[in-house]
């Protein structure tokens, strides 16, 4: 049993290494109406490195997105939806 605490130990430092090196974005997107829209395309494209990953997230039937994404690159985010004007956030 004294040989798990080290291991627990490491592991539960390890995951708030990682966790501290990027950040969550979440909310709901809704029309003018308050309704929520569902299955609309969240896109984080990197802005400064071409090698980075893009990130997306669709969302639920209620709405809400959620992406997470690394505390040290900015990005564009689209959002996008059928029939609708495409909106982007820098």
């Amino acid at each position: 049993m004294p040989k798990l605490f080290p291991s627990l130990l490491i592991f539960i430092l390890f995951i708030g290494v990682t966790s501290a090196q990027s950040i969550q974005i979440d909310g709901f997107i809704t029309d003018s109406l308050q309704n929520p829209l569902v299955n609309t395309n969240v896109i984080a494209t990197p802005l400064l490195e071409a090698n980075a990953q893009i990130k997306f997230s669709i969302s639920s039937s209620k709405g809400e997105y959620r992406l997470k994404l690394e505390s040290n690159l900015p990005y564009l985010i689209k959002v996008r939806y059928l029939r609708m004007r495409k909106k982007e956030i820098q």
